[in-house]
């Protein structure tokens, strides 16, 4: 019980402390708390809303979270964030069940949480306001009772009808692979143990039909309400259509899935290249554990081998995967011990390695802070990281001479600590970067009308959510959003040309870019004034000219 809480309060400080510190991020962040804000307006709990239309990139249930958590607190980015951070800790603890349901080790079981806790991408996507935390923790929860049902016959029922349950809870927040991921990773491994008779059971047939109670009723619902525009959306767009076409082209490349497993189980990427090898050969060796490390082995391959496929790539999307790599971490330090020469000595290098890398952090950190000082508006923030990160360098290796690998291992989490601490001494200067909220108070002071705002693309979503005013895109040459979105949007000089026409006047909140395209497009038929820019947003109004003044004026 001591290590269970010892767990949850460091989770809360790596997963949750601090989420209100930032304001909501665009694109993302915006779009899913705007979603259920506009579904409270429109009191619908059952059809997602944006931009006051219908819309159907994800299913109901994570906006169903969202909504509780606005009716019953309020609209903060901390409350915003509550969920997932909450889902966060929740699979903390999840994953140090699963890990001592395979091993049997409290110590294993512990260290497999703390390095899930403190891993980068598992720390971020808890503090984003995203569905993958939380569809992440229902695939893993399934995937656990499946476990429990397989090994611990007493518990068969109740497993896997709970498989069944969670496995729609996952399909209900972000779509059917909260079906497939949890299915393929138990059919291969039924298979690899040659007993797919197991599921051949009137219990397997109950749980199909609870799972199909809790996931036809909306889908159908939609279909009732929005015929073939939900099944364009929802079916085609949001889930066939991503396996053969790339919403973001720069990820589509065969390497970018293993780099996000490397950069996103850090601080312990070191660990896990050293380690890899060994596991191989526990693998082949072991007989007591050796299922329990294929059932981790599949998990891991399976979700990676099902993304790896699907032409759209994000980081995001093999957020599954990373519980079974913390266990199999977890497993490679808790038997260190009983490893041979060879292993102890790579171990100790990795240790070295891990020290002489925070250093070189530390001086690039400061060199790049001393070369770009006029964009830095503090150094302190760089000087703390550089600080704490010598720190944990300098104690990295010095528990590593002793030979005091349990505190080298648990001191590597102080790199995550550090990071964490410096975006909370330095989230002032990171917001304007990030968010739309400072322009947009600063917007809602010059301008009080109801004109419609050109905005960029990339912008739109947190233009929306701090204004709540209505928009219109500007982006030349652009392709249009992967998702359709129902407002106007402009990738031609007479579009644009045609809009601002239309409009007495017309208020931007636009990145640089798009501002060098207005003072391309407009000469000669419109006057531009420039208010302000905060973190590469402008402000800027368009005026019809009624005389000869040409040009642009700074207020």
């Amino acid at each position: 019980m001591i290590l269970i809480v010892t767990l949850i309060v460091l989770s809360y400080f790596f997963l949750m402390s601090g989420n209100g510190m930032i304001s909501l991020t665009h694109p993302d962040e915006v779009f899913y708390i705007q979603s259920a804000k506009e579904m409270i307006a429109h009191k619908s709990w059952i059809t997602p809303y944006i931009f006051d239309a219908p819309q159907f990139e994800k299913p109901i249930l994570f906006y169903w979270l969202l909504m509780l958590v606005i009716k019953m607190f309020d609209l903060s980015s901390f409350w915003a964030r509550f969920c997932p951070s909450l889902f966060g800790i929740l699979g903390v603890a999840v994953t140090y069940a699963i890990a001592w349901m395979i091993f049997r080790s409290k110590r294993l079981a512990f260290l497999s949480g703390f390095i899930l806790s403190t891993s980068f991408i598992y720390v971020a996507m808890s503090r984003a306001v995203l569905t993958d935390m939380v569809f992440s923790i229902w695939v893993v929860i399934t995937v656990g009772f499946f476990y429990l049902s397989y090994h611990y016959p007493g518990y068969k029922q109740v497993g896997i009808i709970l498989c069944f349950v969670f496995s729609a809870l996952a399909v209900l927040t972000k779509g059917f692979l909260g079906f497939f991921f949890p299915a393929i990773i138990i059919l291969v491994y039924l298979t690899y143990k040659r007993h797919l008779s197991f599921l051949i059971s009137p219990v397997t047939l109950i749980g199909s039909l609870i799972f199909l109670i809790i996931v036809v009723p909306w889908h159908v619902l939609m279909y009732k309400l929005y015929g073939q525009e939900f099944i364009k959306e929802y079916f085609y767009n949001v889930h066939l259509r991503r396996i053969f076409e790339a919403e973001h082209p720069k990820c589509n490349k065969w390497y970018f899935y293993p780099g996000v497993m490397i950069g996103g189980i850090f601080p312990w990427s070191f660990w896990a290249c050293s380690g890899g090898f060994w596991l191989i050969q526990q693998i082949r060796k072991v007989k007591g554990n050796r299922d329990g490390l294929i059932f981790i082995t599949i998990w891991i391959l399976t979700v990676l081998g099902i993304m790896q496929l699907a032409q759209s790539k994000l980081a995001s999307y093999i957020l599954p995967l990373f519980p079974a790599l913390a266990i199999m971490l977890a497993y490679y330090f808790h038997n260190i011990g009983e490893a041979g020469p060879n292993s102890i000595k790579g171990f100790k290098v990795v240790g070295y390695v891990i020290s002489i890398f925070l250093l070189i952090a530390v001086v690039g950190t400061v060199v790049a802070g001393k070369i770009y000082i006029d964009f830095i508006v503090d150094m302190k923030p760089i000087y703390v990281f550089a600080m704490l990160s010598t720190l944990s360098a300098t104690l990295i290796f010095i528990l590593n001479q002793h030979r005091q690998y349990n505190r080298m291992i648990l001191s590597n989490a102080l790199i995550t600590s550090s990071v964490l601490i410096i975006l909370f001494l330095g989230h002032a200067y990171v917001e304007p970067w990030v968010s739309c909220k400072q322009i947009c108070d600063v917007f809602k002071n010059i301008d009080h009308s109801q004109t419609t705002i050109l905005t960029s693309k990339f912008y739109v979503r947190g233009v929306r959510f701090y204004t709540d005013r209505k928009l219109a895109v500007i982006d030349i040459n652009g392709k249009g959003f992967f998702s359709p979105h129902p407002i106007p949007f402009f990738n031609s000089d007479s579009q644009v040309l045609t809009f601002l026409e239309n409009q007495p006047f017309t208020f931007g909140i636009l990145k640089k870019g798009n501002l060098k395209d207005l003072n391309r497009i407009i000469p000669g038929r419109f006057h531009m004034i420039q208010y302000t820019n905060i973190g590469d947003k402008y402000i800027v109004k368009l005026e019809k000219i009624d005389d000869n003044d040409v040009g642009v004026t700074h207020d």
